[in-house]
């Protein structure tokens, strides 16, 4: 009967922990877009649990947070995210109703001299069966380390190299922290090194190919959908501060604009009158 028991309650706990997540990864992209770092949380939902409610931690010095719910290929929704804070935690609370969203967060990177350094703590309020935080090295970088030994290396298409973490069983409010250094001795940011590197590439005359040779041409392209996707996040985010500081000019012009009282002027040649009197002194006329 004890034994019975013991599996019941161990099968409750599993059942307990089960992810509400199909996938979750974090990619870390310091100096690429921007002089800073920029995280990106692209995650699915198993939409049985959908609508999700949602807590994540994000560093303290986070600058701003959006919310992009759909697919890449959808016509996605961007969100302002405020950071709250409580007991010295910042985080940020959204509810997920879609089942694909990513969340862009944008910080600062340690600076000192040549010297580069990021982290990284994941924490959310929900399980999660397998994850990934993955940190991209940036092009400028020189003796990139990362804290996590066992991570496997990749590259894209372009040739830049990748750290990926593998996390499994993660448990809710549980903290699993990375870290990276490096040397940015140019001071550049990725994207207009790539740039240069696939201009280049483009100026390269390539030999002739007989008819008969059947081999495909190699093209570079840069990523199309997160270039888009960052630019729309920082459209919005430029256009909310414009909104904001349109919003306090017109009320600081509002209460600034002196109040003119009717009668004040002669409506027939405009001198100015007393408020006693009925006639202007300079035409004549009644006002």
């Amino acid at each position: 009967m004890k034994s019975i028991i013991t599996i019941i309650f161990f099968l409750g706990s599993v059942s307990a922990q089960t992810s509400p997540f199909n996938s979750y990864d974090v990619v870390l992209y310091p100096e690429y877009y921007f002089d800073g770092l920029m995280a990106e949380v692209d995650g699915e939902v198993n939409t049985e649990y959908l609508p999700l409610s949602f807590e994540m931690s994000v560093p303290e010095n986070a600058d701003s947070v959006f919310f992009v719910s759909g697919s890449a290929s959808s016509e996605a929704e961007v969100n302002y995210l405020s950071i709250l804070n409580r007991n010295n935690r910042s985080f940020v609370e959204v509810s997920i109703l879609e089942s694909k969203f990513r969340i862009f967060i944008f910080y600062d990177l340690k600076k000192n001299g040549d010297n580069r350094s990021g982290s990284f703590d994941l924490e959310i309020n929900h399980s999660l069966d397998d994850a990934h935080i993955i940190v991209q090295e940036p092009l400028v970088a020189e003796e990139f380390t990362f804290s996590e030994k066992d991570a496997e290396t990749f590259q894209d298409q372009h040739g830049m190299n990748f750290q990926r973490v593998h996390i499994h069983d993660f448990k809710a409010n549980a903290r699993k922290s990375v870290s990276f250094s490096y040397l940015n001795p140019t001071g550049e940011i990725s994207i207009n090194k790539l740039q240069t590197m696939l201009s280049n590439d483009d100026r390269v005359v390539t030999p002739q190919i007989t008819p008969n040779t059947k081999i495909p041409p190699v093209r570079h392209k840069l990523p199309l959908w997160q270039p888009l996707a960052v630019l729309g996040v920082i459209t919005i985010m430029v256009g909310w501060m414009f909104s904001v500081q349109q919003k306090k000019e017109r009320v600081d012009g509002t209460q600034s604009k002196p109040i003119i009282e009717n009668g004040t002027f002669c409506t027939h040649c405009g001198h100015s009158l007393l408020s006693e009197h009925k006639f202007c002194a300079n035409c004549g006329g009644q006002r």
